[in-house]
């Protein structure tokens, strides 16, 4: 069953590669993978926006293409320039990358725990040149926190250092965010807003329909499980009322596992939900 032509599935991917820990494996897609994925998008007649340009067309009611989906990058590894940014050029697609202000140019220090620490992300330079070819370069804050555990300073300092040092180094506006591991509550979302951005994007593992929160805009985790033909399922199915109900209680069980975590240990859990949505 094909959805909307409103409805326009956006697409979550984290490192496109052939190297990775076990703990980390999933949300790393082999470069003949992706490149399969972007095919099947092309065989299937899918053109691809911006997370920032499909929140405005939506703001502004105009008609969307048929066949519409948006391409997310988490993270900003360096892998980006080598697998993925090539592919996309070929197919001539376009996509929003999420960068954690506080590591470019550095590792992946918040992946300690997924033995995933020494992952090498883009530099500043780099950044600049892939943000020249039809890539969005958008906030993931500035050092990867579980955001919706942070005080209101801290929440601040996380998304308006990193949007001021992404404007700054890329000669541009930034008005796209994207929550660390998914997570934000009320506090965080309204913060966005208010410190510049016009569109934040979430987990949830859904469908985006014209009826989303601008500031949680749901999407579909693409891990390396994903087959082509998988993809092309995910694409083409409505969003259903079932799916609605499984993603809330998703976001429920995840917020109690989360703070059963947190009074058993008083700390962070050691292991993050990769899937968990945002919260109210």
């Amino acid at each position: 069953m094909t959805g909307s032509p409103q409805h326009v599935p956006v697409l979550m991917y984290h490192s496109v590669s052939s190297e990775a820990t076990d703990a980390f494996r999933e949300f790393v897609v082999p470069p003949r993978l992706f490149a399969e994925h972007l095919a099947a998008l092309h065989s299937l007649g899918y053109s691809t926006t911006t997370i920032t340009a499909l929140a405005q067309m939506r703001a502004q009611g105009t008609p969307l293409p048929e066949r519409l989906v948006a391409i997310t990058v988490d993270d900003a590894f360096a892998d980006f320039a080598d697998a993925a940014l090539p592919a996309l050029a070929s197919h001539g697609m376009v996509a929003t990358l999420y960068v954690p202000t506080g590591y470019v140019g550095g590792r992946s220090a918040w992946l300690a725990d997924e033995a995933e620490d020494h992952r090498s992300l883009l530099s500043w330079s780099q950044l600049r040149e892939i943000s020249g070819h039809g890539v969005e370069c958008g906030a993931h804050s500035h050092s990867h926190p579980q955001m919706d555990l942070l005080d209101r300073r801290a929440m601040t300092r996380e998304i308006g250092l990193s949007k001021a040092l992404l404007e700054d180094h890329l000669g541009r506006a930034v008005t796209s965010f994207a929550y660390p591991f998914g997570y934000a509550n009320a506090t965080v979302r309204r913060l966005v807003e208010q410190l510049g951005f016009s569109n934040a994007c979430a987990v949830r593992d859904l469908v985006s329909t014209p009826a989303d929160d601008a500031y949680a805009i749901p999407r579909l985790t693409v891990t390396q499980d994903v087959m082509a033909a998988d993809l092309a399922s995910m694409l083409q199915s409505a969003r259903t009322a079932r799916q609605e109900l499984t993603s809330s209680a998703r976001a429920v069980a995840s917020r109690g596992l989360r703070r059963a975590g947190l009074k058993k240990r008083g700390t962070h859990p050691s292991r993050h939900d990769w899937w968990a949505p945002t919260s109210a």
